[in-house]
């Protein structure tokens, strides 16, 4: 009988040593999933402070670059205008929080050129342990227009003499012939003479060479100071003497440019049809040998000279002045075309920013 309950109180004893190991492997587990839930939730706060601290540094670098991308920004920094640099840093680092690290670097794709470089990053900075974006953005940008230095023109300036230029515009003070000896004259102020060299081919009846190319301005205002309008139009025999002129006289490393000036149709030599083909003829040689010409149509009347002809001779611009006193306007406009360039850069904006986790 004894050993029957010592068995049974054996056996019990046993299930209860089974119950109490069961109940620690329960608590156990249960400590498990505890530090395994607390360790996914600080890794889950953790990992959202590392992406706001991202995205409030991602905003920042985007507004920054946003501000930059601005013409008139850009334009400051390659001019070297005075003051640029520490405008710049303020202007960074009033759209970036105090505890931001940045390093900005502005320069030319077209030439490679660094423009500008501006950081507050220092040596201290633990940069394995900060939060780190990069941005870049690409500025097209056009700056004022400056004269070509290293272009040499040679100018045959081919007026109109003929004697409907002795006529006057309506509204006009004076006549066709004044305002556009005047506006000649601006033009040749416009040349560099110690480069530039400028002549003239005046036209009425017969064509003349009334100045070989020079680097004279005041011998060139001379003769046309001493334009008289008087007889009919000869466009083509004017633009032959301009060719004739640069094949003798024009310089082989510098650019040929014709400026002719009409108030009327082409009507000699012999007739008008004839005169007009004739015309056409001479500016194609003219264009063969590279010769750039303007052409410009003088007269409120459209009716008064030949537009299209005009147009078909010019291969660079046909200029219309329905008053002589615009004369002046237009040789200002074909000298800046001529003579000045507007200069494009592609500019390249990197900017990187820094903050401590």
């Amino acid at each position: 009988m004894v050993t029957p309950t010592m068995w049974t109180s054996s056996c019990g004893g046993d299930r209860m040593v089974t119950r109490r190991g069961q109940m620690r492997i329960i608590e156990a587990l249960i400590a498990c999933v505890l530090m395994f839930l607390c360790l996914s939730v600080s890794i889950f706060f953790s990992n959202v402070y590392k992406v706001t601290e991202a995205t409030e540094l991602e905003e920042a670098g985007l507004n920054v670059i946003s501000t930059l991308d601005d013409p008139e920004v850009i334009e400051k920094v390659i001019l070297k205008q005075d003051g640029w640099d520490s405008q710049l840093k303020s202007l960074i680092e009033n759209l970036l929080p105090p505890d931001t690290f940045y390093n900005l670097t502005i320069y030319s794709s077209v030439t490679g050129q660094e423009l500008a470089n501006l950081s507050n990053i220092v040596d201290q900075v633990n940069q394995t342990n900060s939060e780190t974006s990069s941005f870049r953005q690409v500025v097209t940008i056009s700056l004022p227009i400056t004269r070509n230095q290293t272009r040499k023109v040679d100018v045959m300036l081919v007026m109109d003499r003929s004697g409907s230029m002795g006529q006057k515009e309506p509204g006009d003070q004076y006549n066709k012939m004044y305002y556009a000896k005047e506006a000649a004259k601006t033009f040749v102020d416009q040349l560099n003479m110690s480069k530039d060299m400028v002549g003239l081919v005046s036209f009425a009846t017969e064509a003349t060479l009334d100045m070989h190319l020079t680097n004279s301005s005041s011998d060139v205002k001379a003769a046309i100071d001493d334009l008289h309008p008087n007889g009919w139009t000869n466009i083509g025999d004017a633009i032959n003497l301009t060719i004739q002129e640069f094949q003798s006289n024009g310089r082989s490393d510098s650019i040929w440019v014709m400026i002719l000036l009409s108030d009327g149709k082409a009507n000699r030599p012999y007739n008008e049809t004839y005169a007009r083909e004739y015309a056409l003829l001479q500016a194609e040689a003219a264009r063969e040998l590279g010769i750039r010409s303007y052409t410009i149509g003088l007269g409120a009347n459209t009716s008064d000279f030949d537009e299209d002809l005009l147009r078909q001779i010019a291969s660079e611009g046909y200029y219309y002045a329905p008053s002589a006193e615009d004369l002046t306007e237009i040789y200002l406009m074909i000298a800046q075309d001529l003579l000045f360039e507007v200069n494009y850069d592609i500019v390249t904006i990197q900017l990187i920013l820094m903050r401590a986790r």
